[in-house]
């Protein structure tokens, strides 16, 4: 079990994530992951106007990683993967009773580094790109607005610390 932290957007709540490894085999590992941000109590005032709004988003995601051994290097090793990801957004707008929903698919290709310093304990650092992919009009906050293709090569640079069982 990893917690990974997007050193990128460290000061975003949603930059967090949950992950759990289970290796397969000395070389293969899938990955499953959840992100969760709420934010639903936003009110605006305006003289007699007040004004309701907030987010719900989550990021569920599965995939897998493949290690790869560094030569001279026992508790250190190089490791590329694939994430494919559902990303979903509840939106509600200030002046909206409601609240909107707003999904969005795609895929991680990623490359990191772990190290276990002493039994049971995992440090990793991996950066991963995105290709995101909309389906429908997507109005949500966020960097997928309004986009039905987008292409990041550095989307996160993540930091994690995880407990083997």
């Amino acid at each position: 079990v990893d917690l990974m932290l997007d050193l990128k957007q460290i000061d975003v709540h949603s930059s967090y994530q949950l992950m759990y490894k289970r290796q397969i085999n000395n070389v293969i590992t899938l990955r499953g992951g959840l992100s969760l941000f709420i934010d639903t109590d936003k009110e605006t005032r305006s003289d007699t106007l007040s004004f309701q709004s907030g987010t719900v988003m989550y990021d569920l995601s599965v995939g897998f990683q493949r290690d790869l051994k560094l030569d001279g290097f026992d508790h250190i090793k190089l490791f590329v993967g694939m994430d494919g990801y559902w990303n979903s957004t509840l939106n509600q707008k200030p002046y909206e009773t409601y609240y909107g929903y707003y999904w969005n698919v795609g895929l991680k290709p990623l490359v990191g580094l772990y190290y276990d310093p002493i039994k049971n304990i995992r440090l990793s650092v991996e950066s991963r790109a995105n290709l995101n992919f909309n389906f429908q009009q997507y109005s949500a906050p966020g960097e997928n607005i309004d986009q039905r293709v987008n292409f990041r090569s550095l989307d996160q640079l993540s930091f994690g610390i995880g407990y083997l069982f």
